[in-house]
């Protein structure tokens, strides 16, 4: 008992990770990484006083933390512990899965745009302008949420909803809110630091062609759990071995 316990910790720590990596990842996409200098400068200069608008930096990242926690909540609260367990091991849902994650995988390699309606994100924005106080910063971190949740938050989504585990996705929204939300209250206690950000550019590029291969890569793993399932033999260890050392052949060059 001991033991299973341990090792539900260890899947609950490798969730929290892969969640904190892919807002890591998402700050350093074309959605993300040019709200951030524009917002720590609202925060900044909205306020005369620097203590506030420290304060609602701080209130800020806490938001982006709850927004997220609640929509992993909302999963587990939506599909159910059997529904979760099931969706792991289930074949149709695996290669649904997998399916989405080439789609997400063709948009990163410039194929088509993948975006949430604009009208979304632009009614929440309107909304944080005519209103003060706290419930407009809390409308901001929203409309980051809507934005950010477009480049890569459905692929951990599918990650962390498969994996069979009830708190899984809000662990993994919690370690994802994190990291998005890091960056924005260091840069706002430590302004100068904005200077030294670098500017958007080719560099952006670079990286969404990398997420684009490791979705690919991700998308071989859903694919293997259906094959099992349907005993197709199609995607072997030796096949899905030479599959990914391709994919990250690719990826190198």
């Amino acid at each position: 008992f001991g033991e299973a316990n341990s090792q539900e910790d260890m899947s609950w720590i490798y969730i929290f990770i892969t969640g904190f990596l892919g807002g890591l990842l998402a700050l350093f996409t074309p959605c993300v990484w040019p709200i951030i200098p524009m917002t720590v400068s609202f925060f900044l200069k909205r306020s005369k006083d620097k203590k506030k608008g420290i304060r609602d930096a701080w209130t800020y990242g806490a938001s982006i933390v709850v927004i997220y926690v609640a929509l992993g909540l909302a999963i587990t609260l939506i599909f159910g512990a059997s529904a979760l367990n099931a969706l792991s091991t289930n074949a149709v849902f695996n290669i649904l899965f997998c399916l989405m994650l080439i789609v997400f995988a063709a948009s990163f390699f410039g194929a088509f745009e993948l975006t949430l309606p604009a009208k979304w994100s632009t009614a929440v924005d309107s909304k944080a302008e005519a209103t003060s106080g706290l419930l407009s910063i809390f409308l901001m971190a929203f409309t980051l949420s809507l934005v950010s949740f477009s480049c890569i938050i459905g692929f951990l989504l599918v990650q962390v909803s498969t994996t069979g585990s009830v708190v899984a996705p809000a662990i993994g929204m919690l370690g994802f809110a994190i990291a998005l939300a890091l960056p924005f209250t260091l840069f706002a206690l430590f302004p100068s630091w904005l200077k030294s950000m670098p500017k958007s550019g080719g560099w952006m590029n670079v990286i969404k062609v990398t997420l684009g291969f490791l979705e690919l890569a991700f998308a071989l793993k859903f694919l293997s759990v259906a094959d099992l399932a349907y005993g197709w033999h199609i995607l072997d260890r030796e096949v899905f071995v030479t599959l990914w050392i391709i994919i990250f052949t690719l990826l190198g060059f």
